[in-house]
């Protein structure tokens, strides 16, 4: 075999190790909420993914920038927490930065590991949870499963599946919020992606409806002195989003599914958010890119990374 699967407890949720047992390279999926934690590359001991310290827990994850969320059934912000769908209004629970709701509200549930497998090119793990209409702002009941695949040319693979398990159609909207290093400074990095235009977002960063051309991006174009906070629409053609600096080229290929891209820098410019969405943010209400499930509808969504070491 060449890859391991470990699973150890961390906390009061489960670590999932997957290790490539040629190059040591591996991956870490944290049980609850399904994320990617880690990504670590030995050689150069340095782990690809700027991800959280959960040695006490889940604390403070929130006010760590959500690293490495899963964003369901919305992603990034809805305006004021609310929305209506089949003529009746609804505003969610969790959570609020300021006045408006914020990246979904399954980011911290407890997925269970429903399946292990590992041939000689890849190692899996399959996750699910079972969202049973908690939040009287998302009383929709819906089925996620998680399907974490590495491969052994060190490319992670996500899909994401998604259920209507409610008796009505349901608003629905999928993202992910990594954030990634290939060191110690994103202005070290250059980023290159085709896109058909930036979104132009309010004070508040909701999206006022337009769309406008910015090929700023078209060809690698060096982070250094760019502060990032903007939403795009892909050119699903050529939707590969290239990170690159002296030592790595990280490769981040979206299926059709996910047209949107969102970017972030944090202040301290040690790592950039490259979030792949289905949807505009608050789409609940500007229906950019929203996908409603009828019952029992099933919906498919896949990204991948992959590493490239120079």
């Amino acid at each position: 075999m060449s890859f391991s699967i470990d699973i150890q407890s961390v906390s009061s949720f489960k670590r999932i190790r997957i290790t490539n047992l040629i190059s040591k390279a591996y991956i870490d999926i944290i049980s609850k909420g399904g994320i990617l934690n880690s990504w670590m590359q030995p050689a150069e001991n340095w782990d690809i993914i700027d991800g959280n310290d959960f040695s006490n827990g889940w604390s403070n994850f929130e006010s760590n920038g959500f690293k490495s969320a899963k964003m369901s059934p919305y992603a990034c912000r809805l305006l004021n927490g609310i929305y209506e769908h089949e003529n009746k209004s609804y505003k969610v629970e969790k959570f609020y930065l300021g006045n408006h709701g914020l990246h979904g509200i399954l980011y911290d549930a407890e997925f269970e590991i429903i399946e292990t497998n590992i041939n000689s090119q890849s190692a899996q793990v399959k996750l699910e949870f079972q969202y049973l209409g908690t939040d009287v702002g998302f009383p929709f009941e819906y089925n996620i499963q998680l399907t974490w695949t590495y491969f052994s040319d060190n490319t992670i693979n996500i899909q994401t599946t998604i259920t209507n398990k409610s008796n009505q159609s349901i608003p629905m909207m999928d993202g992910w919020h990594p954030y990634f290093r290939l060191g110690e400074n994103i202005s070290n990095c250059s980023l290159q992606f085709s896109n058909k235009g930036i979104l132009e977002y309010d004070a508040a960063l909701i999206p006022t409806g337009n769309v406008t051309s910015n090929a700023i991006f078209e060809k690698a174009t060096p982070l250094d002195h760019i502060k990032l906070d903007n939403g795009y629409l892909l050119d699903n053609e050529f939707a590969i989003c290239i990170l690159e600096n002296e030592k790595y080229i990280l490769k981040v290929k979206p299926s059709a599914a996910y047209p949107y891209l969102q970017l972030y820098t944090p202040d301290h410019r040690k790592s950039i958010a490259i979030e792949n969405l289905s949807a505009a943010p608050n789409c609940f209400n500007n229906k950019m890119g929203l996908h409603i499930m009828q019952p029992q509808a099933i919906w498919n969504l896949e990204t991948s990374y992959q590493l490239i070491t120079k």
